[in-house]
């Protein structure tokens, strides 16, 4: 059966849905709030509880609850995205968003901190899987990387504007403040939300179907375990564990005594800014060349990055190394999104781009932790040396297997 004749079963074709371009900006701008939301507050969340009475164990409790809902939230949600459209469960989540940020600025105590961190989760799992499919399903499959590549501009823009706004406003109007003005903005987006118009129409037999848990592992196994999602799960998943490196290592590196934040700020910038200026061109090479090949150049370019980080810190090396890293994440995230997007049909969508974004979490919740403990026991080079070996490890792992499983499968990418 085609690909075509799939979707016309679940309601509508494919490649023909269309939406006007301001419905595809409002998407865009949903998709950077349920991102914004989240690194406007990472800079500031553990000085915030330590200010409620939590301790540092506890402190570090609060700010990990967040990644530990969040993973199995995307992979729960992302297949009732499925069974029960996008744009409802878009408003819900950035709804959720907006209420955990209202209770992180009435929080008088850490406890209570938590609960709104384990909702913060929470709406992330619903909100990011169904900002993702909607993109996903009002892109043409012949402009997959393309339409990833706008997408993946919204998280990058919602990083960069939310880590430089987080501290700024926070220092200015006070940590309870700004959270209360994105509560509000989270709220009105979420309204704003319903004015999209339904793309994708699930199957009414959905509806009328009786949960059955043994159909549902069978289902996100058979989307999650398929030979072509091979190459997009590793590469994002090699990818986010080198900038769990950067985050909780490099960053301690370039300022061991806490005092110069700008400076290192502005150093991690210069890759999210590389990184959002390679995406749409990424994206065309993507549809031209084809996603593996883009996401192959792309672990290439984050090993190099960490070979150039690794010789110095000082000055042009860190900015040098951090724009190689951003043209490999450039490079990464549009052409692994575009390959989820197009090898998925409509119904299994929310499945494949939960699973996603539960691995761009998972990939900083093991790179960061690892790194640490490596910087602790042993030295800043071996560290280092993990950003080299992880992503040239996969990128042969990827070029083996999927010689191998191209023998069998000639069709695969």
């Amino acid at each position: 059966m085609s690909q075509n004749s799939l979707d016309v079963s679940e309601g509508k074709s494919q490649k023909n849905l269309t939406i006007s371009r301001k419905y595809v900006f409002l998407a865009l701008m949903l998709s950077f709030m349920v991102n914004f939301d989240s690194n406007a507050v990472i800079p500031l969340i553990s000085t915030y509880a330590g200010k409620l009475g939590a301790s540092y164990l506890f402190a570090g409790f609060i700010v990990g609850i967040y990644s530990m809902v969040h993973i199995p939230s995307n992979l729960i949600f992302g297949r009732l995205v499925d069974k029960f459209g996008r744009k409802k469960f878009i408003a819900f989540g950035v709804l959720l968003d907006g209420l955990s940020l209202l209770l992180y600025a009435l929080a008088q105590n850490p406890f209570f901190l938590l609960f709104g961190r384990i909702i913060h989760g929470i709406g992330g799992g619903f909100g990011g899987p169904a900002s993702m499919s909607y993109i996903s399903d009002a892109t043409s499959q012949k402009r997959s990387g393309r339409g990833m590549a706008l997408y993946g501009m919204s998280i990058g823009f919602s990083n960069l504007i939310g880590f430089m706004l987080g501290g700024i406003l926070a220092q200015i109007i006070g940590e309870s403040s700004l959270f209360i003005i994105i509560a509000i903005i989270l709220f009105v987006m979420s309204l704003t939300s319903l004015l999209l118009p339904s793309i994708y129409q699930p199957s009414k037999e959905v509806y009328k179907k009786k949960f059955n848990l043994r159909e549902e592992i069978k289902q996100f196994r058979k989307v999650v375990f398929r030979k072509s999602m091979i190459s997009p799960y590793l590469s994002i998943l090699a990818m986010m564990f080198n900038m769990g490196i950067v985050t909780t290592a490099y960053t301690r590196m370039l300022n061991p005594s806490g005092e110069e934040q700008a400076e290192t700020g502005m150093i991690l910038a210069i890759m999210v800014i590389f990184s959002i200026l390679i995406h749409y061109p990424a994206g065309k090479l993507s549809d031209k060349i084809g996603y593996t090949k883009v996401m192959l150049i792309g672990l290439v370019l984050i090993a190099s990055s960490f070979g150039v980080l690794i010789i110095s810190l000082e000055a042009p090396l860190p900015m040098i190394g951090m724009a190689l890293l951003g043209v490999g994440h450039g490079l990464i995230f549009p052409s692994s999104a575009g390959m989820v997007k197009e090898k998925t049909k409509g119904s299994e969508s929310g499945v494949a781009t939960g699973t996603f974004y539960a691995l761009i979490v998972a990939g900083v919740a093991i790179g960061g932790p690892v790194s640490g403990f490596t910087l602790q026991i042993f030295n800043p080079q071996f560290t280092l040396a993990l950003g080299i070996i992880v992503p040239l490890i996969i990128a042969i792992v990827l070029v083996v297997l999927l010689k191998y499983l191209k023998k069998v499968d000639p069709k695969l990418e």
